[in-house]
């Protein structure tokens, strides 16, 4: 919809509070009428740009990153986090304004922020189950709650990594970094378990 792409635009040069409903029309050529037809606010329009951006994503890159059958857990971080030559795990787009927009808890924009809140929970919960697959029983059996921790790591480095983007510091390499913390995590949590169970 070119409304959602010109406000993805506005949203990439000017940030956030310079993002506006006349800047919108003015850009895309629409009478600003038109514009507030489709989007009654600036907190729906948000929201749209990141159920979009969202959806195009996921679309993309969910069953691509999913746990290929018999896949062990560094084997499945490497693939989706550590490989050059795929596209970058999280989506710029819609998770760098939700991060903004989650960590303001008191802007205007209540239905963006309470959307991407709903889609940061739906990743937390893809990659603790992804995860739940591929460590081993033993594993989970003494730290069932291990997936989950790994995944709000993953999460909380991806929304640090957001914030720095926003002010032109993000990590080049971000990925590979976050691919070794999380192996390295389960390494220890390895050396907690019995010696029986690291000897089967």
């Amino acid at each position: 919809m070119r409304i959602l792409e010109t406000a993805f635009d506005i949203i990439s040069q000017f940030g956030y509070s310079g993002t506006t409903m006349g800047k919108v029309a003015k850009t895309s050529g629409l009478p600003i009428g038109s514009v507030y037809w489709h989007f009654e606010s600036k907190d729906l329009l948000l929201a749209a740009m990141i159920e979009e951006s969202f959806f195009r994503w996921h679309s993309e890159t969910a069953k691509r990153n999913r746990p290929k059958a018999g896949e062990k857990f560094d084997e499945h971080v490497m693939r989706i986090f550590g490989a050059t030559d795929n596209p970058k795990f999280f989506a710029a787009d819609f998770w760098r304004l939700g991060v903004i927009l989650s960590v303001e808890k008191f802007v205007p924009e209540q239905t963006a922020r309470k959307r991407f809140l709903e889609i940061r929970e739906k990743q937390r919960e893809e990659l603790a189950q992804w995860w739940a697959s591929t460590l081993t029983q033993d594993l989970l059996q003494t730290q069932p709650e291990l997936p989950k921790k790994l995944s709000m790591f993953a999460l909380a480095m991806q929304d640090g990594n957001a914030i720095a983007g926003a002010s032109g510091e993000s990590l080049d390499d971000f990925q590979a970094m976050l691919a070794a913390c999380l192996i390295h995590i389960v390494d220890q949590a390895k050396k907690k378990l019995p010696a029986e169970a690291l000897e089967s």
